[in-house]
């Protein structure tokens, strides 16, 4: 009798399971280099890989692989592939290659009780107030003070990328869409590293329920999965950052096929409506419309999936699919998403302030999303997410410009900008918690409510921190 097969992640993998497929791989694979060429021919010898052909698969040997091929999964794996055979340490080294989903053959030998437990095995991390903690403060330090220097350009990003986005959809619904402005776009925020500025300016401005929405997306999934990437000890290259921020930009184009007053409107659509069926459709004809762009299939894989959640019953999942067609980079994406929608402006709901919005995140893990992609989300966005106004435990108000460390979670960099008075400061001291023993963060503050909503006060006053 045939041993039984499924599908895991490589989190899932374990010893004695025999790998016959690898049916997801990151972004590093849409395009390969000479040295990935090089790499898949020496390890996966008499394998077979499915190569994207126009709008198309076809399915060549390995050692048929060349540069600029887009590879979508290895096939057909044989029993002689010294990586076929999980072994101990395979699962994660698999990982950081960037070999993301599997189909497994397991034994009778091994007890199929479901996906395992990853644990990362890392230390503790620095002692607050320890020699090293203050020799990293100045590599820290040097962090921020660039940070804070491209928050003007970061702007200016933001304001035209959502400009941009805007006239993408508006071409769309004439015939005529096309992702080169979104290209250029994409291009410029890479070139002038201005993500993580417009990550934090997501945050404390909030956005349009879809053209900015398409860009604050775009750049916090781009973040976080640079930040996966490098917690995984791979280097996350421009080509990644570039497909990464271009499916964020890209997610929503099957809006363009709905009427605008529908996509504008200011009010909350009944369940069984026509417009919001048109609504829950979009996903539909993003997966269309960037499949006749010939986009890599990861970035039409977030088109389509991107509201897939893990309880498929749910009104909210759609389209009706199994969760496994839905890849790890739409996982995310399904978590950034529905977080931006928190944290942007609504006409029928107040925003969320970034800290509130990752702690409703965490309540979803297992129901909604991929307890794997949540744990890594939150990793990545902080206790306190970059830009939060938080009160610590002197009474003084200060925006956070660095996330502490996970294992000192009150612990992040501040700007502080108000003192436990009440008085405004001008010029900001950069408090870094993870120097003083007896400095915590209190609580977050809602800086809509804190500060004057409609004069962007609280915006405005980040946007101008000015470090002593």
């Amino acid at each position: 009798m045939d041993a039984p097969t499924r599908t895991v992640t490589a989190a899932e993998l374990q010893p004695g399971m025999i790998i016959r497929e690898i049916t997801e791989l990151s972004f590093d694979y849409a395009n390969l280099d000479a040295k990935t060429v090089t790499f898949l021919k020496s390890n996966f010898k008499g394998a077979m890989a499915l190569v994207a052909d126009g709008t198309e698969s076809k399915k060549v040997s390995v050692d048929e692989l060349k540069e600029f091929d887009q590879l979508e999964a290895l096939v057909d794996l044989p029993n002689s592939l010294k990586l076929a055979k999980v072994v101990s340490g395979l699962p994660q080294s698999l990982e950081k290659r960037g070999f993301l989903q599997f189909k497994v053959e397991i034994p009778p030998d091994i007890k199929d009780g479901g996906p395992a437990v990853h644990v990362d095995a890392k230390g503790q991390g620095l002692a607050v107030g320890s020699a090293e903690a203050r020799k990293m403060h100045e590599i820290k330090k040097a962090k921020v003070l660039k940070f804070v220097d491209l928050l003007t350009p970061a702007e200016e990003g933001r304001s035209e990328s959502t400009r941009v986005i805007e006239e993408m959809m508006d071409m769309g619904r004439a015939g005529k869409v096309t992702a080169k402005g979104a290209e250029a776009m994409v291009e410029e925020i890479v070139s002038q590293g201005t993500s993580a500025g417009m990550r934090a300016i997501a945050g404390l401005k909030g956005s349009d329920q879809t053209y900015a929405h398409c860009v604050d997306m775009s750049v916090i999934l781009q973040e976080c999965y640079g930040d996966i990437m490098e917690r995984n000890e791979r280097t996350i290259d421009e080509k990644t950052r570039r497909l990464t921020l271009l499916s964020g930009f890209m997610h929503d184009i099957g809006k363009s096929e709905i009427p605008k007053d529908v996509l504008e409107s200011t009010v909350r659509f009944a369940p069984d409506s026509k417009e919001m069926t048109m609504m829950r459709n979009h996903t539909v004809y993003g997966a269309k419309i960037l499949t006749d762009m010939g986009m890599p299939k990861a970035t039409v894989n977030v088109a389509h999936y991107h509201h897939v959640k893990k309880d498929a019953t749910m009104f909210t999942s759609y389209p009706d699919v199994p969760y496994d067609q839905v890849n790890s980079v739409t996982r995310l994406a399904s978590i950034v998403d529905v977080y931006q929608a928190l944290i942007g402006k609504r006409k029928y709901k107040k925003n969320w302030v970034p800290g509130a919005a990752v702690d409703y995140i965490l309540g979803l893990s297992g129901s909604e999303f991929d307890e794997r992609m949540v744990a890594h989300f939150l990793e990545s966005m902080g206790k306190y997410p970059v830009g939060s106004l938080v009160r610590l435990s002197t009474g003084d108000l200060g925006f956070v410009l660095m996330i502490a460390p996970p294992e000192h979670p009150d612990r992040p960099i501040v700007a502080v900008v108000e003192s436990g008075a009440g008085e405004i400061l001008t010029h900001h001291t950069l408090m870094d918690l993870m120097l003083v023993q007896d400095v915590t963060v209190k609580e977050v503050v809602d800086h809509y409510e804190h500060y004057n909503r409609s004069e962007d006060q609280a915006y405005k006053m980040f946007m101008s921190i000015r470090l002593n």
